[in-house]
């Protein structure tokens, strides 16, 4: 079992499935995978599991890091879609795009999506941040040869969001975040703004 399996496992819950990312260097394996019955009730998670393999760079600075990416919202039965809902598809598009980019995603960037991740809903974009429903030292662990991989977490947020994300920095964002605590694990929240 890989360093990043296990460490996902461990909070998240079991794998129950995964699904290859395309065109990574040769050699790497890339997978979205699905976890269940993990610490929060009722939530499925979705992580990268290999990308941590990858170095990549940091937007400002000469310097790589290396990451996997997480998701994570109520289980589909109990919501208004059926399936796996948008994750696995949006998980995979963003690692595919880390790693042709070669630029890590790093906590306060922020991805707008083609459109509302769910039927109805406001949420339009992606924003990352530590891993914070859950314990410190989840939010980085380290891997085979000694080096240490981040946990970033993508959570949905909405048009109005992200332009306050925009005009007052990712630090104040956040705290606003902290202070309005709205359920980011909700694909049809309203917005905080």
């Amino acid at each position: 079992m890989s360093a990043a399996l296990e460490h996902l496992e461990k909070r998240l819950g079991a794998m129950k499935g995964g699904w290859s990312v395309d065109k990574v260097p040769d050699g790497q394996k890339v997978t979205v995978c699905m976890f269940g019955d993990g610490e929060l009730p009722n939530v499925t998670s979705y992580a990268t599991v290999g990308l941590s393999g990858i170095p990549l760079q940091v937007h400002e600075g000469d310097r790589e890091v290396l990451v996997e990416l997480m998701v994570c919202s109520y289980s589909m039965s109990n919501t208004r879609e059926s399936g796996y809902g948008p994750w696995p598809g949006i998980l995979e598009h963003v690692a595919h795009r880390s790693v042709q980019e070669g630029m890590a995603v790093l906590r306060g960037d922020f991805i707008p999506l083609p459109g509302p991740i769910a039927p109805g809903s406001e949420m339009v974009a992606l924003y990352a941040m530590p891993p914070v429903y859950y314990p410190d030292d989840f939010s980085s662990f380290p891997l085979e040869d000694g080096q240490r991989a981040a946990i970033v977490w993508l959570i949905p947020i909405g048009d109005r969001e992200m332009g306050r994300r925009i005009e007052v920095g990712w630090s104040d964002f956040e705290g606003e975040l902290v202070a309005r605590n709205p359920d980011v694990l909700d694909l049809h929240r309203g917005q905080i703004v």
